[in-house]
C-alpha cells in the first residue's frame, strides 16, 4: 500500500515538474512577452495530448479561470474532460461542477451525477459533498437520505467544514437516522 502512495507521489511529482520545465526550456528566446504564453499554452496542449492527466487538467483550469488568456470555458471543459478520461479526480469534479451549471458546456444534471460519482469514490471530498446535497434535495437523482448521509460522512472525514455542517444538521433533526443531538454536537465542536 505504502508503495502504491508513493508511486503516486512520485507520478504526480513528476508530472508538476514537467509543467514546470517547459516554461522554462520550450521557449524561443527571441520570443516577446506577447508571444510567450500562447507558445507556452500551445507546448502544454501538445503535451497533453499524450494522456498527461495532470497536464490537461492544468490546462482546463487555465482557461476556466482565464489566467494569463481569454476565458474559454469551452476548451476548459474540453481539457477537463480529457483529464477526466484519464482518471483524475479533480477533473471529474470540475466536469460536473460545469454540467451542473451549464458553464461551458449544455447544463446536463444527470452528466452532472455521473461526473461528480466518479469523482467521489477516487476520494474528492467536494464531489462526495455535492452529491450529499444532490441526494438530501433530489437534484438529479432520487431522493434519498441515506445516500445523502453516507456522502456527507466521507467528505466530512476529509476535514470538509460543509459537509460537517450538513451532516450536523441531519443528525439534529434526525433525518435519515435518529435524531442524536449529542452526536451532532460532537460534529459542531470537532467536525469528526
Amino acid at each position: 500500500m505504502s508503495s502504491l502512495i508513493l508511486k503516486k507521489i512520485n507520478n504526480t511529482y513528476i508530472s508538476q515538474v514537467v509543467f514546470l520545465l517547459l516554461f522554462i526550456f520550450f521557449l524561443p528566446l527571441e520570443a516577446s512577452e506577447k508571444d510567450l504564453l500562447p507558445l507556452q499554452i500551445r507546448n502544454l496542449e501538445e503535451l497533453a495530448k499524450n494522456e498527461n492527466a495532470d497536464i490537461q487538467y492544468n490546462l482546463g483550469v487555465i482557461f476556466a479561470n482565464g489566467r494569463d488568456v481569454e476565458k474559454d470555458l469551452e476548451r476548459a471543459a474540453y481539457w477537463f474532460n480529457q483529464s477526466s478520461l484519464n482518471g483524475n479526480a479533480k477533473a471529474q469534479y470540475k466536469l460536473g461542477y460545469m454540467y451542473e451549471k451549464g458553464l461551458g458546456v449544455q447544463k446536463n444534471i444527470e452528466k452532472a451525477v455521473k461526473h461528480f460519482l466518479l469523482a467521489a469514490q477516487r476520494g474528492d471530498a467536494d464531489a462526495q459533498y455535492n452529491l450529499g446535497i444532490m441526494y438530501k434535495l433530489g437534484n438529479g437523482v432520487e431522493q434519498d437520505h441515506q445516500e445523502s448521509l453516507k456522502w456527507y460522512k466521507l467528505a466530512s472525514v476529509q476535514g470538509h467544514s460543509a459537509a460537517q455542517n450538513n451532516l450536523n444538521l441531519l443528525y439534529e433533526e434526525g433525518i435519515a437516522t435518529k435524531q442524536d443531538i449529542l452526536y451532532a454536537i460532537k460534529f459542531y465542536r470537532c467536525g469528526n
